[in-house]
């Protein structure tokens, strides 16, 4: 699973590093706080959601945000699904994104960011770290946690639910990123970097935060490009003032790709060991992680040896690009509680679609649709996982 510095510039609108007004106050309903990770000299950033009518039954939410953002672009979400669900719902920062660092961080000079590696590896040990010490604290050892994962986070969450034993209730993609890592020659992410990657890092990192171009690229990826707008600042905010940034940045375009569970051979072979019910929910006018890969995914998982004992869905969102739980959050807000209660993705189970305001959901109901659409679709989704 490759991904070259070109691929990662496109999925990069936002940056790295930890401002003076981050993170954003978060909405009524949400908490922030934060989860000193003492063994490894790091302070994570993360919200939590909590029931309104108080704790219940019903497993956690795991919410993983995709690269170069942090847990704020869940917070039309948040609260909607702890609600609905009666849930804990938590999101965090990734360590070197948003408002998780070392402490101390000095842009790769720091004793604590000494070996550091911002590499996809090294967010899912965070993830599976975080799901033991915080979301699943205390809780009996067969507990489990739904998991929701867009673009990269997407890629995180298959990672962690494909692991022997993980402790995965079910597992919902939201345009995931197949590939990820650069693996670029010459260095191996770790801090601190040799001059020629710091410098060019450090040029790259400061052309992407400039506010045009962070709107440029939203509108790209959003089919309502208004439903974007609070996060061009929110997200130069994240840039603003920088103690690690740069050499984040530099750390993750040379980082290699993750290492796959079984000796996975890519990403449709990741789905594949994921033994959890499995919600496809993507925005169907992403120019990036279209449609075509959202079928392949599909295809994936119903070729798994549980797929008779686990349910595999496809919803389509119209019109959605490639963060729908942020653009169309009341669609993606129904169908995720619907899930994660077990309930059919919409609200009648042999119902083909479903009207929310100004976005139609639409689910493949047979294999047929499922299938490629065009000659070239099966090509191009296998070259890129």
């Amino acid at each position: 699973m490759r991904m070259t510095a070109l691929h990662l510039l496109l999925l990069c609108p936002g940056a790295l590093s930890l401002p003076t007004r981050y993170p954003p106050k978060p909405p009524a309903g949400v908490k922030g706080l934060y989860w000193d990770r003492t063994s490894l000299k790091q302070r994570i950033h993360y919200e939590v959601a909590e029931p309104p009518k108080g704790p219940s039954d019903s497993a956690p939410i795991l919410l993983l945000n995709g690269f170069g953002v942090g847990s704020f672009t869940w917070h039309r979400n948040m609260a909607a699904l702890a609600a609905s669900t009666g849930s804990s719902v938590y999101a965090m920062d990734y360590v070197g994104q948003g408002a998780s660092w070392p402490v101390d961080c000095d842009d790769g000079n720091a004793e604590s960011e000494q070996g550091l590696r911002y590499a996809i590896d090294d967010w899912k040990a965070q993830a599976a770290e975080f799901i033991d010490a915080i979301v699943l604290r205390g809780a009996s050892p067969d507990a489990c946690v739904h998991l929701v994962g867009n673009s990269a986070g997407g890629l995180l969450a298959a990672l962690l639910a494909a692991e022997p034993g993980s402790r995965v209730a079910s597992l919902c993609l939201l345009n995931a990123t197949p590939v990820w890592g650069s693996n670029l020659p010459g260095w191996d992410g770790r801090l601190p970097g040799p001059a020629v990657p710091r410098a060019i890092g450090r040029y790259l990192y400061d052309r992407m935060r400039d506010r045009a171009n962070i709107a440029e690229m939203l509108e790209q990826v959003y089919a309502a490009p208004e439903q974007a707008e609070p996060l061009v600042e929110q997200i130069r905010a994240v840039t603003d003032a920088s103690e690690g940034g740069h050499a984040a940045f530099a750390s993750i375009l040379w980082s290699p790709p993750a290492t796959l569970p079984g000796g996975a051979g890519g990403f449709e072979a990741l789905l594949q060991l994921c033994g959890c019910d499995a919600l496809l929910l993507y925005g169907a006018d992403d120019p990036w992680c279209s449609p075509p890969f959202g079928r392949a995914a599909a295809r994936a998982l119903t070729r798994r040896a549980c797929a008779g004992e686990r349910r595999t869905e496809l919803v389509l969102l119209s019109p959605a690009g490639h963060c729908p739980h942020h653009e169309a959050p009341e669609a993606a807000n129904a169908i995720l509680s619907r899930w994660v209660k077990g309930q059919p993705p919409l609200a009648s189970a042999d119902a083909a679609t479903e009207a929310f305001g100004r976005v139609s959901a639409s689910r493949a109901q047979s294999e047929g649709e499922l299938e490629p659409q065009t000659p070239w679709e099966g090509l191009l989704t296998g070259m890129l996982s």
